[in-house]
């Protein structure tokens, strides 16, 4: 297929995130990948129930699901089981959805509830998955505590993912459990594909801080909403994840073994998915640095306004860009990037 036909695919994926997020469309879209077969995709949206005996989605005061420490809960979206244990008032693992936007750069557990992007990739104070591994409950129940059951299988399209706070400030500032990172460590989540039989058929893995350089500048710690590929696992009926740290401990990773997980993407006849489903542009907004980044695998033009419709800034992009809101007032914007665009506040 020619790169003209994916510019398509991105195009209609962009436009169909546009519809659901207003609420126009579902949650299915069906590209057509070569003369008369096609392929169904399906992205994780978490505004969509699968199974009435599962309650939707409701939220705290604090844009927490009201579910997180309820013995038995679930949360499924459309094709999508994720596994969730609570066994008291006070323990969980797995899954729970969000839209916390608060980040306290605690180091500490009083941040487990968020996202470093401060929202899901559709934008700040929008929906998103947060997810806690459990190695010792891994260990000695047999079970997977961070597990996606699918309603039947799929290829394995990709899912995009971002650190928690807990953990990100962890890595960067150290906290009286573990010493902040230095040269040589890192932290890694790994993704397991299995087969309707119950073997697993591959993993791909994915550093969420990886400090190996030797040179600090070569160090990156996640931050911002990536894309992670898994067409190398095939048709799946789940996938779990595991972690792991250069600090272990007795009871797995001494790191806070928490991540965030937004548009998980599957569909039913195999293709070059990454292609076919990931945006050729995003933009998010730093609040720390105080400005809109923009990564853009095509020329575009970027535009950034106010709610009121004032145009602010406009710049054309081509890789990785920062526009700078440092003179903007508070207040909410829109970024327009082609046919992507996302709302801020600032």
């Amino acid at each position: 297929m020619n790169a003209s036909f994916f510019q398509f695919l991105n195009f209609v994926d962009a436009s169909f995130g546009l519809l659901r997020k207003f609420g126009f469309a579902d949650y299915t879209l069906t590209v057509f990948l070569c003369g008369a077969a096609s392929a169904e995709v399906v992205v994780l949206d978490l505004s969509k129930s699968a199974a009435i005996e599962y309650a939707a989605i409701e939220y705290n005061e604090k844009n927490i699901w009201n579910d997180v420490y309820k013995e038995g809960a679930l949360i499924q979206s459309q094709e999508f089981t994720f596994s969730h244990v609570s066994s008291s008032a006070f323990y969980y693992n797995g899954f729970f959805a969000s839209k916390s936007t608060a980040v306290l750069e605690s180091s500490n557990f009083d941040d487990q509830w968020g996202c470093m992007a401060k929202g899901g990739y559709a934008g700040e104070g929008t929906p998103y998955l947060v997810a806690y591994w459990d190695a010792y409950a891994d260990s000695i129940s047999g079970e997977r505590s961070c597990e996606v059951t699918l309603s039947s299988p799929y290829y394995a399209a990709g899912f995009y993912v971002c650190n928690n706070p807990f953990t990100y400030y962890t890595i960067q500032k150290g906290n009286r459990l573990v010493e902040k990172f230095e040269t040589g460590d890192w932290f890694k989540m790994i993704v397991h594909g299995v087969d309707a039989q119950g073997s697993e058929v591959g993993k791909v893995e994915y550093y969420l801080a990886d400090y190996r350089g030797k040179d600090s500048n070569t160090w990156t710690l996640n931050k911002s909403w990536e894309w992670v590929d898994l067409s190398s696992l095939g048709r799946v009926a789940s996938i779990y994840f595991t972690m792991e740290s250069s600090r272990p401990g007795e009871r797995g990773p001494r790191t806070p073994t928490y991540f965030c997980l937004d548009r998980l993407t599957v569909l039913t006849a195999p293709s070059s998915v990454e292609e076919a489903v990931a945006p050729a542009v995003k933009a998010y907004y730093d609040r720390a640095a105080d400005v809109v980044h923009v990564d853009s695998a095509e020329p575009t033009d970027v535009a950034l306004y106010h709610v009121s419709g004032a145009l602010v800034k406009r710049q054309s992009v081509h890789g990785s860009a920062d526009l700078d809101m440092t003179s903007c007032p508070s207040g909410i914007y829109v970024i327009y990037c082609g046919k992507y665009k996302v709302k801020i506040v600032k």
